[in-house]
């Protein structure tokens, strides 16, 4: 699956590769977070870790999309789904 990215939007967007488990090189908050196909490799413990990273980043009501096998339903509560891989933060 490959994304494609407006000119005009570019230098808004930023993409990384991180170690999840270690530290985040980001610093201030984010509108949208991707990142798919990953936790269902982890444990719900870290799995619970990750989901309150990202929603310490994300700015309130942003947006954490996932992937098609993954879910937050009792992980996190500090999201809800507005699509079946689409999570907006509120707390």
């Amino acid at each position: 699956e490959a994304l494609e990215i407006r000119d005009t939007l570019k230098s808004l967007i930023k993409f990384n590769h991180l170690n999840l488990l270690g530290e985040w090189p980001m610093k201030g908050k984010f509108d949208v977070i991707f990142c798919r196909n990953v936790v269902i490799y982890f444990s719900k413990d870290t799995q619970r870790e990750l989901f309150d990273r990202y929603a310490s980043i994300l700015e309130p009501n942003g947006y954490l999309f996932i992937g098609h096998s993954e879910s937050l339903h009792g992980v996190s509560q500090r999201f809800e789904s507005v699509g079946r891989t689409i999570y907006r933060k509120v707390k």
